[in-house]
């Protein structure tokens, strides 16, 4: 299968990265990813569908001092039409 990464840059920012964001209460990373990927860009994901790819921390790429912990998935977006 053709695997591409899709990654999105904050405007006025130089780094570009992995969508995502910070849960709110009670959700799984997969909910929240979910969540995060119709607000930011307009995908529609079942958090099921997403296969988990393990968990990485970093530092934060536009916060110095601080580390980002990030909860990686797969997913087949399929032939979304925006």
């Amino acid at each position: 299968a053709d695997g591409r990464l899709l990654l999105v840059r904050k405007a006025g920012t130089t780094a570009f990265m992995q969508p995502g964001g910070k849960p709110e209460a009670g959700e799984t990373p997969a909910e929240t990813l979910a969540r995060e990927l119709a607000e930011e860009v307009g995908l529609d994901v079942d958090p099921d569908a997403l296969e988990p790819l393990g968990s990485f921390t970093a530092s934060a790429a536009n916060e110095p001092g601080f580390a980002v912990v990030a909860d990686v998935f797969r997913v087949d977006i399929g032939e979304q039409q925006p």
